[in-house]
């Protein structure tokens, strides 16, 4: 099934992308914050999409592993980054 071969793709890279705040204090603030809103606030599906298109750079490569198109993977990863981009803003306003 394809759904389960994504979801055992994404387990492989995952670690790849993991949060883990001990290991960012060389790091900027700002991609720790990032990281930490992937990590720890995204929905499942979704960190699972961003996580998955960090790895294939593509819309079009990702499209096809999921069987979708390119145009409703692009659509899906322009709402997560937006998503992203809001929780980022809300993030710097609870400091």
């Amino acid at each position: 099934m394809n759904e389960r071969r994504e979801i055992h793709r994404y387990r492989e890279i995952a670690p790849d992308y993991a949060y883990d705040g001990s290991i960012f204090s060389d790091e900027p603030e700002r991609l720790h914050r990032l990281k930490d809103i992937i990590a720890n606030r995204l929905p499942a599906p979704d960190r699972i999409i961003i996580t998955l298109y960090a790895d294939c750079q593509s819309t079009r490569a990702l499209g096809r592993r999921f069987g979708l198109s390119h145009t409703t993977v692009r659509k899906e990863v322009n709402r997560i980054k937006r998503q992203i981009l809001k929780m980022y803003k809300d993030y710097e306003h609870l400091r």
